[in-house]
């Protein structure tokens, strides 16, 4: 009998040693989610959706905060929003930082490079050596902790599926406008589009950057002539006589509405609203890339050795409706792999 009430005292010792071990064992990793944009901001929206898929079965806490810099684009905002943040992040004690698009990745990750925090970027427009984020040549160790997944969309797949379909309907394309609106992140595109090779005999003509709604109206109601076809980025940041941003949906409806040349886009929710067709990348998809990375370093891998790349592969999306009003057929095997909307 003394043997037993022995054995349950060292069981006991044990036990009270172990559980604190156990109980560190199942504390939540705390996540820190920073956005550049607004929650309501289309490419915003389902980003913290695709971290926790990538991330499905872990214990995981997330806590997201929006710089909301597409509708506040002053310096002074950006400086208050940055120090709010910086606060939170303190007092939450992440274990990994996911920092989204530039103005995020600049104006946070940067501040915690050569840190203990794991930081991981996505949605980057510029180059991560721009912001001192990896060593030239480094991408793909690092070797800081610092990894991330670059913004680039398949501007040339796209502009040869919409060469491959105005062929297959013997329409002829010569000029190639390049739209956008003014903004840092479609200044950091314009450099990027403005180095590529587009491999095309086509005349690559990129317009002026918009900011009013009715100068848009105006330039693209020029180029709306046979020969032509409009290559379209963002409208997020357009602006009406008084100086309100308008909502995306009324310009691309009226794009979809008074152009008849082909138009096609990288982002689906403008193919839905009007746009013809692209090769899509969403908010979604950089920030389950980004969270497959996440999910490596919480088991364990070196934030050093993780690569900095981007998505090989994109979704081709085509508005049915658009297509069949203007007379278009699509080829069978464009049709075969893409996403038919509405």
């Amino acid at each position: 009998m003394f043997q037993g009430i022995k054995a349950l005292v060292i069981l006991a010792i044990f036990l009270s040693v172990s559980s604190p071990i156990n109980a560190l064992e199942t504390t939540p990793k705390r996540i820190f989610l920073v956005n550049s944009y607004h929650k309501e901001y289309f490419w915003s929206a389902r980003q913290q959706e695709g971290i926790r898929d990538a991330m499905s079965g872990m214990d995981i806490v997330v806590k997201e905060f929006f710089l909301d810099t597409k509708r506040h684009t002053g310096k002074d905002w950006l400086e208050r929003k940055v120090s709010d943040c910086l606060a939170r992040m303190e007092a939450f004690e992440p274990d990994i930082i996911f920092t989204g698009d530039d103005n995020a990745t600049r104006e946070i990750a940067s501040r915690f490079l050569g840190g203990e925090i794991p930081v991981i970027f996505y949605g980057l427009n510029a180059e991560p050596e721009e912001y001192s984020l990896v060593e030239t040549g480094k991408r793909e160790h690092p070797g800081k902790n610092v990894t991330g997944v670059l913004e680039r969309h398949f501007f040339v797949d796209t502009l040869h599926l919409m060469f491959a379909i105005c062929q297959a309907n013997d329409l002829e394309v010569e000029n190639v406008y390049i739209i956008t609106d003014d903004t840092m992140t479609s200044r950091k595109v314009l450099d990027y589009l403005g180095k590529m090779d587009w491999n095309t005999s086509a005349k690559i003509i990129y317009l002026p950057q918009f900011g009013d709604f009715e100068a848009y109206k105006d330039t693209l109601s020029k180029i709306n002539r046979s020969g032509n076809a409009a290559v379209i980025y963002n409208l997020q940041t357009l602006k009406d006589s008084k100086g309100n941003i308008i909502d995306y949906r009324p310009v691309v409806e009226w794009t979809r509405d008074n152009l008849n040349i082909p138009t096609v886009s990288f982002h689906q929710v403008y193919i839905e609203a009007g746009l013809m067709m692209g090769i899509t990348v969403s908010g979604y998809s950089q920030a389950y890339n980004a969270g497959v990375k996440g999910r490596k370093i919480l088991e364990g891998a070196s934030v050093g050795e993780v690569p900095i790349d981007s998505p090989e592969k994109g979704q081709v999306v085509i508005n049915n409706k658009v297509v069949k009003k203007k007379g278009l057929k699509i080829p069978i095997s464009v049709l075969m792999g893409a996403t038919l909307v509405p």
